[in-house]
């Protein structure tokens, strides 16, 4: 025990360590929260929405020795402690405040965390959504497939097909000898000369950038089947504090409100967790569906997977806006302001370029490239 001179004759007693005492005066200086009200803090689950004091408080939680200390100090002394000190008695004597803290700091973030992963979730279905429902797409990528075969024409044999995600990042660093052209470019010029319409899609995958930065499905799913423990862990743990209170006791009335509180929180936000899990369950099923359709392996991850489809999608608006052909109206908003007509030295070989698309024409992959794509 130490004293703590306060500028007048009275001196304050100190029963912490100075360091700890030092923490706990800062947090203190630094929030409107008094020591005797401490316990305001933890009656209710509404009372406890600043995550920052709740998360300072369990840094400061009373340890077996403080609980030794400060419950052998009648309240009569508690106006002779020092603020530290006296935190640190209303925090021992209210009782279960370490549990109740930590009920509150789950209740806190479970709203968000919910809205977080549900967005994520829908971003993800979006574009699953799309990726599955898409004509266009799929009519884009037999033209990437054609033109992919004429170029190892005579050095490989003829492919049936191609991994997205072992081809598509490829095409943009695939240049011509003057690096003015990338193979992208050139799939985009024969696309808009062959079949404009199958460049729909490029609009609708812009959902892709949203569902990029989401966490990959595994860890979705992971997180929401951790927040179904942590609701049965809530209904747990309130259950617990009220049959160990016993109803005779002074605590109990004031102890049922606040298990009364966490009961009805589970019970609202349950089902939010539960359409939650519904949700999570439809992406995985959806999310299979796209690997199998473009015959990527079932184990590729999807966060490498989407970020992939993000930056394609992005080369390609970029292509786009390079191309020299007037544009399908599809992507007609696309198109940058004009420019002023090309030099000589500009001017792409537009020989080869049709002479290449009048045989791609022939090609057996472009005959259905009329079908419209699946409504939605």
């Amino acid at each position: 025990v130490s004293t703590q001179s306060t500028g007048k004759t009275t001196e304050k007693l100190n029963y912490l360590d100075s360091k700890r005492s030092q923490n706990i005066g800062i947090f203190l200086h630094g929030t409107s929260i008094k020591p005797h009200a401490i316990g305001e803090l933890v009656s209710r689950i509404k009372n406890g929405d600043n995550m920052e004091n709740i998360a300072a408080l369990k840094k400061f939680a009373p340890t077996a020795d403080d609980i030794k200390v400060f419950t052998k100090i009648p309240e009569s002394q508690v106006c002779s402690l020092d603020k530290a000190d006296q935190l640190m008695w209303y925090m021992v004597n209210t009782p279960y405040f370490t549990q109740r803290l930590n009920i509150i700091e789950v209740t806190i973030s479970i709203p968000d965390d919910i809205e977080d992963i549900k967005r994520m979730v829908d971003n993800i279905l979006e574009v699953c959504r799309v990726l599955l429902g898409s004509n266009s797409f799929l009519r884009f990528l037999e033209k990437i497939l054609a033109i992919g075969n004429m170029m190892n024409a005579g050095i490989k044999k003829t492919s049936p097909g191609f991994k997205l995600s072992s081809t598509l990042p490829k095409l943009p660093g695939i240049k011509s000898q003057d690096k003015s052209v990338n193979l992208l470019d050139f799939i985009v010029e024969q696309a808009v000369l062959l079949d404009g319409d199958c460049l729909k899609f490029v609009n609708d995958l812009e959902v892709i950038h949203n569902a990029s930065g989401s966490s990959s499905i595994v860890a979705l799913s992971a997180e929401v089947d951790i927040m179904k423990q942590d609701m049965n862990k809530l209904s747990m743990k309130a259950n617990d504090i009220s049959q160990k209170c016993p109803p005779e006791s002074q605590a109990h009335k004031e102890l049922e409100v606040f298990v009364d509180d966490v009961r009805s929180f589970v019970k609202f936000f349950q089902q939010n967790v539960f359409l939650l899990g519904e949700q999570s369950s439809k992406m995985r099923s959806d999310y299979s569906k796209v690997l199998e359709r473009f015959g990527e392996s079932p184990n590729t991850d999807s966060e490498e997977f989407l970020k992939m489809l993000s930056e394609f999608q992005t080369a390609l608006v970029d292509s786009i806006k390079r191309c020299s052909h007037p544009l399908p109206q599809c992507v007609a908003h696309l198109k940058p302001q004009a420019k002023p007509p090309s030099s000589p030295h500009n001017i792409k070989p537009k020989m080869m370029q049709m002479d290449i698309a009048n045989s791609l024409m022939n090609s057996s992959l472009f005959k259905r490239s009329a079908q419209p794509d699946i409504a939605t």
